[in-house]
């Protein structure tokens, strides 16, 4: 038979391990499946943009580059990204244009100032409806003007040659994603209504900055559909895992 085990012995027992011998859990992390890319940046940084409007807090600037645009709309007002941007407006021919009362869209004039003064003047009008009576008359989205667009906490800037015109979030009545980096969007004040397609690197930003003020429940904002379906799972991937327990979801209502 085998000697005893001498008195304090561990055989047979389970030591807890030292402190120093614990080695984390490190959390599991799946390899990437795709290159991280300059618009999964825009991404990562208006989930962010989000994250923060949902918490109460004000949003820092997320472009490297950010025009220096005078605030317009509110003394706290940050602006928040710049890039370049075309805006397009549905129409056909020279049924979008009249001689007499200038530059006209086809939802009515352009009453948050894309007038013919702020394109150019008269004689622009004049040439643009000249070559619109040459072309087809089949409606679609038509080029109107590159931009530099300026996204605020407050509205967004668009600076053509002509100048810099302000858009006031407060006026938007409508913002579609319809596309990466392409918005429709619809405003109206006391000059006017007008509808416009721009698109640009952070037009999904444009929607975010709208809808989490004015329309929570928009359904591209709880869908989360201005997002690629497994963008989650490529920037958890890639070490940027987005915090959206606080954006706003889907709520089916009660029936009763």
């Amino acid at each position: 038979m085998g000697s005893a085990a001498p008195a304090g012995s561990t055989v047979g027992e389970l030591v807890p391990a030292r402190v120093a011998d614990v080695v984390p859990a490190t959390p599991f992390r799946p390899a990437p499946q795709r290159p991280w890319t300059g618009q999964d940046f825009i991404w990562w940084n208006t989930a962010g943009v989000l994250t923060a409007l949902r918490a109460g807090r004000r949003p820092n600037p997320v472009s490297p580059v950010v025009d220096p645009i005078r605030a317009a709309f509110a003394a706290d007002e940050v602006m928040l990204a710049t890039c370049d941007a075309e805006m397009l407006v549905w129409r056909r021919g020279e049924a979008t244009y009249n001689p007499s009362r200038g530059f006209f869209l086809a939802g009515g004039p352009v009453g948050l100032a894309l007038t013919a003064a702020f394109f150019g003047g008269q004689a622009y009008v004049n040439s643009r409806r000249k070559r619109a009576a040459e072309a087809d008359a089949v409606e679609k989205w038509r080029h109107l003007a590159y931009a530099r667009l300026t996204v605020s906490t407050h509205g967004i800037y668009l600076g053509t040659g002509e100048g810099v015109m302000p858009i006031a979030f407060a006026d938007v009545q409508e913002v579609q994603l319809t596309g990466i980096g392409e918005v429709v969007m619809a405003a109206a004040n006391a000059s006017g209504s007008a509808r416009w397609k721009l698109r640009a690197q952070w037009a999904e930003l444009v929607l975010v900055m709208w809808a989490a003020r004015y329309l929570p429940g928009h359904p591209q904002l709880v869908g989360r559909t201005w997002l690629p379906t497994d963008w989650f799972a490529h920037a958890a991937a890639w070490g940027y895992a987005v915090d959206t327990s606080n954006w706003p979801r889907f709520q089916p209502r009660a029936l009763g």
